[in-house]
């Protein structure tokens, strides 16, 4: 067959085919026939459909907001009232604005908190242990409750200016204790300016106040005196006798010195004995300022020296006597002095031999008889 045969054939079927082409599709005039709600989901497939509404869905998107895969649905913004069932999120969420919660449970929350809220916190239930934990590496940093009592694991440090209260009544300020505070168990002061106690005081177990007898003891916490000092098991006090003289010395049987130059120079032994200067030094000087009297109750106010006995000079013994001794220790050069004088007897003896009783002589004979 040539060319210009096949041209004719197919020209000739393309005429047939025209004949059999269907009428022109009115779309509008379709659709009036479809009757409501009579498409199903069968009849689309991967068209496009825009200005889209029904009864629950208003669409009014010029491009993709709402995507649905088998594991999600992606949505670029999503504007809701509320959500009335329960969500989980499983992602961040990112909130710009105000998230009014009724009741928020977390587990680990990590927030810059700016409460602006009237409203205190408020733990409810069993509140022991609960109240704000700081975690670190080394230890958790504590501010809780704990047994009827707020308890801090780290200092508490107020602003200069401000003080602890008790019922609205100063406690302790930077500087001062409140006048409220009237008992303490203070282990450590500082340098004290001025210190007012009111009862018993004890300081290091070594200085005791008691209240009872108002007496104050160093070393002892049983004065026996207004002031009693205890060393080595000898007690020196001070105090008065009887609410009519002063009186110091020793408690006990034990001798008293007074020293200076940690000398004694004036030493009381325990009997009662007294002894000026000190035997291991040098003599001292002892001055009388009045009238002396030696066993005298009553001293005679014309004398400066008073005695009653007998006295020694440079170690020689002078004595009253109604005669020569006859009996007893005597030293040569002793003197007896005549107790009763009369005329034709002596002034006195004097030993001019010693002995028991030694050698007397009269002398001084009184009248010219």
């Amino acid at each position: 067959m040539n060319r210009t045969n096949i041209d004719q054939a197919l020209a000739a079927l393309g005429d047939a085919l025209k004949g059999q082409e269907p009428p022109p599709i009115n779309i509008l005039q379709l659709v009036s026939q479809i009757p409501d709600r009579s498409l199903t989901g069968n009849h689309i497939n991967g068209g496009k459909i825009t200005s889209f509404s029904s009864t629950g869905i208003v669409d009014t998107a010029t491009s993709p907001k709402l995507k649905v895969t088998d594991n999600a649905v992606t949505i670029e913004n999503l504007n809701v009232s509320s959500i009335v069932s329960n969500a989980e999120f499983k992602g961040d969420i990112n909130v710009h604005g105000t998230a009014r919660i009724k009741t928020l449970e977390v587990e680990s929350l990590s927030a810059n908190v700016n409460i602006t809220q009237n409203n205190s916190i408020k733990y409810e239930g069993a509140v022991d242990g609960k109240g704000m934990l700081w975690t670190g590496p080394d230890y958790t940093r504590q501010f809780v409750y704990q047994s009827n009592k707020i308890f801090s694991s780290e200092n508490i440090d107020i602003a200069n200016g401000k003080q602890y209260s008790v019922n609205d009544i100063k406690v302790l300020d930077q500087t001062s204790l409140g006048e409220s505070v009237v008992k303490s168990n203070l282990r450590e002061v500082g340098r004290l300016k001025g210190l007012l106690v009111d009862g018993p005081t004890v300081i290091n177990n070594y200085f005791v106040f008691d209240a009872n007898t108002d007496r104050f003891g160093i070393g002892t916490e049983e004065p026996n005196a207004a002031l009693s000092i205890a060393e080595d098991g000898v007690e020196i006090v001070a105090g008065t006798k009887d609410a009519t003289r002063g009186s110091i010395g020793t408690f006990g049987s034990h001798d008293l010195e007074i020293v200076t130059d940690n000398v004694a120079r004036v030493y009381i032994q325990s009997n009662g004995n007294i002894l000026l200067g000190n035997k291991n030094s040098s003599p001292v000087q002892v001055s009388v300022h009045g009238k002396l009297a030696v066993k005298v109750n009553t001293p005679d106010p014309d004398v400066d020296l008073h005695v009653n006995g007998a006295v020694k000079f440079n170690g020689k013994l002078q004595k009253y006597d109604a005669q020569a001794p006859s009996g007893g220790e005597f030293n040569k050069g002793d003197i007896i002095w005549n107790s009763e004088p009369a005329t034709g007897s002596y002034v006195g003896w004097i030993c001019i031999k010693s002995g028991n009783p030694g050698s007397w002589e009269p002398f001084g004979k009184i009248g010219n008889q």
